[in-house]
């Protein structure tokens, strides 16, 4: 799999990127073509990488026909943390710019790469995105002239936004005092036993329904322990960052021009303990009222796991309309 030198330091960035198989796909859907004309753009959640998407992704690609990019943020996965020209003075001064700086350069790289070579450039995308990567899928839209042009739709799973801290705005979000527990929780000595402790609540494995082996929770706990300590707790507190402003002008936006009333498709588990559903997604769906929002019972903040295959269905059914209109 591809690296891409961030340009702000030279940080080495891993992405993947996947095209639909044309030699004997193993059971391609029969009425899907043999290539979608949409891309999707999957941004993980904290504290992961792309890894936390493999059970949405392979169907996604192989069966349904879409090509998938799927970066490493910056500190996770395989992605550097900082790069040699990280001025010494500057070192750990990462913030939400920083990773959007470094998506869209990414990105554009990938779709000029990919036109250079003529193997069926990615043109039109839609992104898809869990927790912090919601955020960020705004602000990468907001960033870049070319990828708002390109860019067709939404699809957040369990959106950490507007609020992700309980705030006079906003008193429902996750209060102060429990991040600042998980931030000490990934400090300490016994910080691989707070993963395995703290983990299954992320997918309400508590739940009927939710549950999960002790190998699958292993994985994605391993997910975790491979993260650079210090993205960890820089981003816990980057991630805080109120997205309402960023979402009142977008919506405030699309009241006067059509253009601007992208589709998104919000999906929200009703038991999800991590970013509650009252002081994000409900919120959202108030502020861009053109959303679609579906709320599935008994569902955690992992729900792109437990969930899986009606997170497919959903998407699948969302994407219906923008890939039709694209063939126009």
């Amino acid at each position: 799999m591809p690296t891409f030198r961030a340009p702000s330091d030279s940080a080495s960035l891993f992405y993947r990127y996947y095209l639909p198989s044309t030699d004997r796909p193993h059971r391609p859907s029969p009425t899907s073509p043999s290539r979608q004309p949409l891309t999707l753009v999957f941004l993980h959640g904290w504290p992961m990488s792309s890894r936390m998407y493999d059970q949405l992704i392979l169907p996604l690609v192989e069966t349904h026909r879409y090509p998938v990019i799927a970066p490493d943020r910056r500190g996770f996965g395989r992605s550097d943390w900082a790069g040699p020209n990280t001025a010494p003075e500057n070192a750990g001064e990462v913030s939400y710019d920083t990773f959007v700086s470094d998506a869209v350069a990414l990105l554009e790289h990938v779709f000029a790469s990919a036109a250079k070579y003529a193997h069926g450039a990615p043109g039109e995308f839609v992104f898809v995105a869990a927790s912090m990567g919601t955020s960020e899928s705004v602000l990468l839209r907001n960033a870049s002239k070319g990828l708002r042009e390109k860019c067709k739709g939404f699809v957040w799973l369990g959106p950490n936004m507007p609020y992700c801290i309980a705030s006079e705005e906003c008193g429902t979000a996750t209060p102060v005092e429990v991040w600042d527990q998980l931030i000490q929780g990934f400090r300490g000595k016994g910080h691989k036993d707070f993963i395995h402790e703290a983990f299954p609540g992320n997918f309400r494995a508590d739940l009927p329904g939710n549950e999960m082996s002790a190998v699958t929770l292993g994985f994605f706990e391993r997910l975790v322990q491979e993260a650079d300590p210090i993205a960890v707790e820089r981003c816990a507190v980057i991630l805080q960052k109120p997205m309402a402003a960023e979402l009142k002008a977008w919506g405030k936006k699309a009241e006067t021009e059509e253009g601007e009333r992208v589709p998104v498709l919000v999906l929200h588990g009703d038991s999800d303990t991590g970013t509650p559903i009252e002081a994000s997604s409900l919120l959202v769906k108030e502020i861009l009222p053109w959303s679609v929002l579906k709320v599935y019972k008994g569902a955690g903040h992992g729900l792109y796991l437990t969930h899986d295959e009606q997170v497919i269905k959903d998407m699948l059914e969302f994407l219906e309309p923008i890939v039709a209109q694209l063939k126009q």
